[in-house]
């Protein structure tokens, strides 16, 4: 697009060099001589010296075929005779920005639509971070009523290892806030739907009504406080008979390093005879276990567990696993939790016991089963 920017200080230099690198068409108007010289040579883009407000300097950088007319003059009263003048002179949409709300109602008789209050923005941006030091930035929308914010899901965090539509199903969440990017920790940004799920270390972006703000940042920031508090992932390995031995803290060190995955129905998530590092628990949805031939041996569901006997004892995968609808798991590896059960010897040896059963079961105690030790060494 075309765009004229009356105004080559602070704000039109930074948003002449944005324009420019999105490979728009700008021209700056600036009275300044040294100004005109500095953003041509630094950011390329072609200036004009001169008064915003002379019907001559308009007609210079092009006004009547622009697009957009943006005013950030430094007062009020020189970007509403700027707008009055481009508003006679050129269809281009008029945007500005305005220092004083006292203005508001001029700008409005003037037809300008687009106004960015200054000081609005830098009262919103100021008492959010006073108020929500976890809001890592805001931007405030419709008269500061709405707000646009980022939030961090922190390592401990509940609602990490949960869906969207999960956690906007949580009791207390405000439902009108909307779920609008998901940023993950390799600055990756995903339009999110009802299926993505929220990992330590994304950066989640919302909009919210500022007066339900602060329950959607607790519920998003809460973390455990107490052994009743776990996360969804520990809970789970709580079920896992192998685990019983390890306290909440041992279970949440082992959980910690787990991979979050969702595969659809009909994946292959792993093949029979495939090298066993990870065991999965499953978060939502189903999986089925297949023998020789493809015969259903077992089916696992929510809060259930698969693939542990190949991970403890370094044996092949003793069937095929595959997702009978769209599933979210999480894989957790060997290394995750070994320094957590190697250093509790009499969790280890609990736990080989747990384990020789359950291969007794496994195999019908009718072939020797060859042991490796607890984690295949």
């Amino acid at each position: 697009m075309r765009i004229v920017i009356a105004g080559g200080g602070r704000v039109g230099s930074v948003l002449a060099a944005r324009l420019v690198a999105e490979q728009h068409t700008v021209t700056v108007i600036e009275r300044d001589a040294t100004i005109c010289t500095r953003l041509f040579e630094e950011v390329g883009v072609v200036t004009v010296c001169g008064d915003a407000t002379s019907t001559q300097v308009l007609e210079a950088a092009g006004i009547a075929a622009a697009d957009v007319a943006a005013g950030v003059l430094a007062r009020d009263a020189e970007n509403l005779a700027f707008a009055m003048l481009v508003r006679s002179m050129s269809p281009a949409r008029v945007m500005v920005r305005m220092l004083d709300n006292t203005y508001r109602e001029a700008y409005r008789m003037a037809g300008v639509k687009d106004l960015v209050a200054e000081a609005d923005v830098v009262v919103a941006k100021m008492t959010t971070a006073i108020d929500f030091p976890q809001v890592a930035g805001s931007l405030p929308l419709a008269s500061s009523d709405t707000l646009l914010f980022e939030v961090g899901i922190g390592p401990r965090a509940l609602v990490s290892g949960k869906t969207v539509a999960q956690v906007r199903g949580i009791e207390g969440f405000p439902k009108e806030s909307l779920f609008i990017a998901v940023v993950d920790s390799e600055g990756q940004t995903v339009v999110p739907d009802g299926s993505t799920v929220l990992r330590s270390g994304h950066t989640v972006i919302l909009v919210a009504r500022r007066s339900q703000l602060a329950q959607a940042v607790e519920l998003l920031t809460a973390e455990p406080t107490s052994s009743t508090g776990l996360t969804p992932l520990t809970q789970a390995l709580r079920k896992v008979d192998f685990l019983a031995p390890l306290s909440d803290a041992e279970l949440a060190t082992a959980a910690r390093g787990a991979e979050f995955l969702q595969r659809p129905a009909g994946s292959e998530i792993f093949k029979k005879g495939d090298p066993g590092e990870t065991f999965f628990v499953v978060l939502a949805g189903e999986v089925r276990l297949l023998g020789d031939g493809g015969q259903l041996v077992s089916t696992v569901g929510p809060g259930g567990f698969f693939g542990e006997l190949a991970l403890l004892t370094g044996e092949p995968r003793m069937a095929t696993a595959v997702a009978s609808s769209p599933c979210e798991l999480a894989a957790v590896g060997r290394e995750d939790f070994r320094g957590v059960v190697m250093g509790n010897p009499t969790v280890a040896l609990e736990m080989s016991r747990i384990l020789g059963q359950r291969l007794s079961r496994a195999q019908g105690a009718s072939l020797p089963i060859k042991r490796k030790g607890l984690f295949g060494r």
